[in-house]
């Protein structure tokens, strides 16, 4: 039970005006953030050139991202027994944002697996395993959610393995797909102007994240990680715009008709598919 006279309880019934304009922005930033992303792989119906590996580590860094805020803050929004209904949204930003932001990604998870070329048949299998993975991981993480918080007991100790393994995911999360856009020398469905919003946002994102009240490192060093990451991913992007120029697809334009080289792209899934077996 929280005591409502506590100093975090207090100290919340005072909020930052700054933090908390900053904050409610990046929540709209968040999600305003993802929509080309997921309108890119919607109006081009399908999603090559987005790494599924890159999806799945994101995926579970954002479970435990989520786990781990829920777990820390978890005093802070039983404050808002005590706090307007104002305060109470700007003490719970932090949760709000996590929560958003796994949410948009889970959705580019979603339509991954639904415009995933089909004839890539050995690709498409890999596509819905990963979702299957992600799935199951989110049930387990939350679930021990669940029970450590009934329980009372070591929850900070689990909101730091959480923390870590989600810090340790994000530095992965990219490397698959650097990999994959190095290979095919262009973004393909990856949307740069998301990666232009996201990258210099997440540093912004993890800075607010750390100046919160119930945070710690644990919940803000996997956004720094991430944002650090694409803009590595958004850089090679835009080397490959100005080396290639007309000949690179990064900017490709959804609303005209699908390249030609459809038959190059898939032969590439082919081989990455012999590769794996």
């Amino acid at each position: 039970m929280v005591d409502l006279d506590s100093p975090l309880c207090l100290a919340l019934e005072r909020p930052s005006i700054a933090n908390f304009l900053i904050s409610l922005s990046l929540a709209f930033g968040i999600v305003f953030s993802y929509i080309p992303q997921h309108l890119r792989i919607i109006l081009r119906k399908n999603s090559r050139g987005i790494s599924p590996w890159y999806l799945l580590l994101g995926t579970t860094s954002g479970t435990c991202s989520l786990g781990n805020v829920l777990l820390l803050s978890a005093d802070v929004m039983g404050c808002c027994r005590a706090l307007s209904g104002t305060k109470c949204f700007a003490a719970t930003l932090g949760v709000i944002q996590i929560a958003l932001q796994f949410s948009m990604f889970v959705l580019i998870l979603v339509l991954f697996v639904i415009y995933f070329p089909r004839e890539i048949s050995a690709e498409h299998r890999l596509a819905v395993n990963v979702a299957a993975i992600a799935l199951v991981h989110f049930v387990i993480t939350f679930l021990l959610v669940f029970l450590f918080y009934i329980s009372g007991k070591h929850i900070v100790l689990y909101a730091g393995f959480l923390g870590i393994q989600a810090t340790l995911l994000a530095a992965f999360q990219y490397i698959p797909q650097l990999y994959m856009t190095y290979k095919l020398r262009h973004a393909e469905s990856l949307s740069i102007h998301t990666l232009m919003m996201q990258a210099p946002g997440g540093f912004l994102w993890a800075l607010t994240l750390a100046l919160r009240e119930g945070t710690s490192w644990s919940s803000w060093l996997p956004y720094f990680m991430a944002a650090l990451l694409q803009s590595c991913l958004l850089g090679m992007c835009i080397f490959f715009e100005y080396k290639y120029g007309s000949a690179s697809h990064e900017f490709y334009d959804p609303l005209m008709p699908e390249m030609e080289d459809d038959e190059y792209m898939i032969s590439i899934f082919h081989e990455d598919a012999e590769h794996t077996d």
